[in-house]
């Protein structure tokens, strides 16, 4: 099996070759997915990620939950805290977001939203595997975050259908996801498989 720094570099390349028109196209059809079902249904508060350059594009999800009265949060990396971020509510994709040094929409405000209310976590990713393991960046933001929020929100993996592999290499810290949505198919592991 390969190693996470080959993996991580074969779907970096992967996500650089994606046609922008293909790449949109395709998050729209992942959004759909996740959207279509019981559990997004369900769900009062949803997480979602907001784009860095070359990923999947979520904002669809923000959407369709501000349409059914659903809170919609994101995450906020914290200032002079290396490796952490809290989530934080919006109301909207254009007012109160600030672009960080990474390239990626922040909110403007910085009160964190009760980590303990998320029922549905939309979680990014460079790959997933068919039994829900998530290969991240290598910065440990999400991992670090999902600690801090327990067992009660379900964890949907958003991503191309290019990211989604057989298996992964894993470590005991790596937390798996419920779901993985992509804009091929939806799968389920554990917790959402009834």
């Amino acid at each position: 099996m390969k190693d996470k720094r080959q993996i991580r570099a074969e779907m970096k390349a992967a996500l650089k070759a994606m046609a922008p028109e293909a790449a949109a196209g395709a998050s729209r059809a992942a959004c759909r997915q996740i959207v279509g079902q019981r559990e997004f249904a369900d769900a009062r508060t949803v997480m979602i990620f907001l784009p860095m350059p070359g990923e999947i594009d979520a904002r669809d999800i923000a959407r369709a939950a501000w349409a059914a009265h659903k809170r919609v949060v994101v995450p906020k990396v914290r200032r002079g805290r290396r490796g952490l971020m809290d989530a934080i509510e919006i109301r909207s994709l254009e007012a109160d977001l600030e672009v960080s040094g990474w390239g990626i929409p922040e909110p403007t405000c910085d009160k964190p939203f009760d980590a303990g209310e998320l029922d549905l976590i939309v979680v990014p990713a460079l790959a997933f595997d068919r039994r829900g393991n998530r290969l991240g960046r290598g910065g440990g933001y999400y991992d670090r975050f999902l600690r801090r929020v327990g067992g009660g929100s379900l964890l949907c993996g958003l991503a191309f259908a290019c990211q989604l592999l057989d298996e992964l290499p894993t470590e005991p810290h790596d937390r798996t996801v419920d779901m993985v949505a992509s804009d091929e198919e939806f799968l389920r592991f554990g917790r959402g498989d009834n």
